[in-house]
């Protein structure tokens, strides 16, 4: 089989890691002539058979890979999302449904498209202007709301407003810079903020079959000037009646959206109205460890769409219900508090020292700058703390915050 995948990064280098693993050959193509370094890092061209480089234009891509006898297209990550589905289409192969694509990006579209489903979704305005920002925040009757860019990716540009001063500042910010992929920001989402407990959901759909992978409960903190930073995820065992809400929504959340052959990774809020769609990304989760998440549930959210590329009828007998994680994990999301410069490794032999360290997904060397965390994108890493029970994770949980506090990752 071959496949060929847009924008290889992030998790899309695992995927194709595995998929090679499965006897599966796979091409690469890309959606820009370059992106930021820390997207594409990691990036090995030698895991393909052929690398085309940057193709943006769809017949073109469509002759390459039909003359190399490419079987599916799939987005390596967010950034290949329309293309690859586009490109699909285009060339008779699998893909998701082309009349939604624009919604699997842009979460204007994205949320009208979930509301006229039937389902609920936050109340918001696209605009291009922070005169229309703020009369949209006034229109949401001076309420909390969430400014962001229409097309970003993680929490790039999220920041929670509560006043009409804040909108309008950080609605000229995102309105005169680029996204994470280097796109120009001509227009932002105003959203309502919502309150209450956010979850994320992956799945995999092949033929309009959905199968979760996992369930995860999100706690995340404020940044310095209000963004929301993730502190750490907690797997939710699958029958646990929150989660379980919180799936049955996501479930009919993806297929609104129209992903009928493919990984999503959506996030959802339970509020006191019930589950509300924060934003799906029809593509695999990134900033995973899959090998990890395999040993102690059965399956990682990277296998489990390679299985359905390569072996559609062992896809179709997973059973997703009965996944069990026989451990407690937390993955905990490091946090730099001044900016600076990375000095030694004595970070990572702290963190590798704690009894229940389990994988750290951080690459900082000596004299590379690290700049102070104020999203996802600054977050210097991760690390995976697992043990028999909750209490010696809160323990190295609480170790990790206090060597923080004293510049560990600057030392």
């Amino acid at each position: 089989m071959r496949i060929a995948v847009v924008d290889g990064f992030s998790a899309g280098r695992l995927l194709v890691q595995e998929l090679n693993r499965l006897g599966a050959e796979c091409v690469h193509l890309k959606t820009k002539p370059d992106f930021r370094e820390s997207y594409t890092r990691g990036f090995d061209p030698d895991a393909y058979i052929r690398d085309l480089g940057h193709v943006d234009d769809i017949g073109k891509a469509a002759a390459a890979l039909g003359e190399l006898g490419v079987d599916r297209v799939i987005a390596g990550a967010e950034s290949g999302v329309v293309f690859a589905d586009t490109l699909a289409h285009h060339m008779g192969l699998p893909h998701n449904r082309i009349d939604t694509v624009r919604a699997r990006r842009d979460k204007a579209e994205m949320a009208r498209c979930v509301r006229e489903a039937g389902l609920a979704a936050p109340w918001g305005a696209r605009v291009t202007t922070a005169d229309a920002a703020v009369a949209g925040f006034e229109e949401n009757g001076g309420r909390a709301v969430v400014v962001k860019p229409l097309a970003s990716a993680a929490t790039d540009g999220v920041h929670v407003c509560r006043t009409a001063g804040q909108v309008r500042r950080y609605a000229e910010e995102i309105l005169a810079g680029d996204d994470c992929f280097g796109d120009p920001n001509h227009a932002l989402l105003v959203q309502e903020h919502l309150d209450g407990q956010e979850y994320i959901v992956n799945t995999v759909t092949a033929g309009g079959l959905h199968k979760v992978v996992d369930v995860w409960r999100c706690v995340k903190i404020s940044g310095p000037g209000g963004e929301p930073v993730y502190d750490y995820h907690e797997p939710v065992r699958r029958g646990d009646p929150r989660g379980e809400e919180v799936v049955r929504y996501t479930q009919q959340a993806v297929t609104a959206l129209g992903i009928v052959d493919g990984a999503a990774h959506t996030e959802v809020m339970l509020t006191a109205r019930g589950p509300v769609l924060i934003e799906t990304g029809a593509r695999l989760m990134g900033s995973t460890q899959p090998w990890l998440h395999a040993e102690y549930s059965g399956t990682s959210h990277v296998h489990l769409l390679a299985l359905a590329l390569t072996d559609p009828e062992a896809f179709a007998r997973f059973p997703d219900d009965d996944i069990r994680w026989s451990r407690q994990i937390r993955q905990v999301y490091l946090n730099n508090k001044r900016a600076g410069h990375c000095r030694s490794e004595r970070w990572r032999q702290a963190l590798a020292s704690l009894e229940t360290c389990a994988g750290i997904g951080a690459a900082l060397t000596p004299g590379e700058p690290v700049p102070r965390t104020v999203d996802l994108a600054t977050v210097p890493g991760y690390v995976y703390l697992v043990a028999e029970t909750i209490e010696p994770i809160l323990r190295d949980y609480r170790a990790i915050r206090a060597w923080e506090e004293t510049d560990l990752y600057l030392s």
